[in-house]
């Protein structure tokens, strides 16, 4: 009881921090557009089909969009189900006309959010993943290398995917 206790402490201890952040600084915190799954966004938008295509028969929970590699162009982070309580993450880099997906992470079972910030103050941009699994919570700061999903640090993400 005393680690879930201490791990939820050190989750809002961050999220103050993350807060302070983006209260202080002169640039607005980047929103990303963390939007729930919606049918119509396969009409929309190719980098979701290109997805979608490769994964039939999986569930789309969430997605969102940014420059995560530094080349102009939004790419997009996907979180999709792949089980029973288990889910999982990629980020479809736009490389127009063609698209590359990166290598899967797990992801939140439930309540992910996905929040873009420039950590390091220069590129790639990075985002944090967080959410949980019934009362376990947990967070992860990513960012591309290389064509590669990076795994920067977090705290719980073991407890909560």
């Amino acid at each position: 009881m005393k680690s879930g206790r201490r791990t939820l402490m050190k989750m809002l201890l961050i999220f103050s921090l993350l807060m302070l952040d983006a209260c202080s600084n002169d640039e607005p915190a980047l929103s990303g557009d963390q939007k729930d799954f919606n049918p119509f966004i396969l009409f929309e938008n190719k980098a979701m089909r290109y997805f979608a295509g490769n994964h039939p028969g999986l569930a789309i929970l969430k997605y969102a969009q940014a420059d995560l590699d530094n080349d102009g162009k939004d790419d997009l982070i996907v979180i999709y189900r792949v089980g029973n309580g288990k889910n999982q993450m990629c980020v479809i880099l736009n490389r127009e006309p063609d698209f590359v997906e990166t290598n899967s992470v797990p992801a939140p079972v439930s309540d992910q959010m996905i929040q873009f910030r420039n950590i390091d103050k220069k590129p790639p941009l990075e985002f944090i993943l967080q959410g949980r699994k019934g009362a376990k919570v947990g967070y992860a700061i990513f960012r591309m290398e290389e064509e590669k999903l990076t795994d920067l640090f977090g705290e719980g993400m073991q407890d909560c995917c």
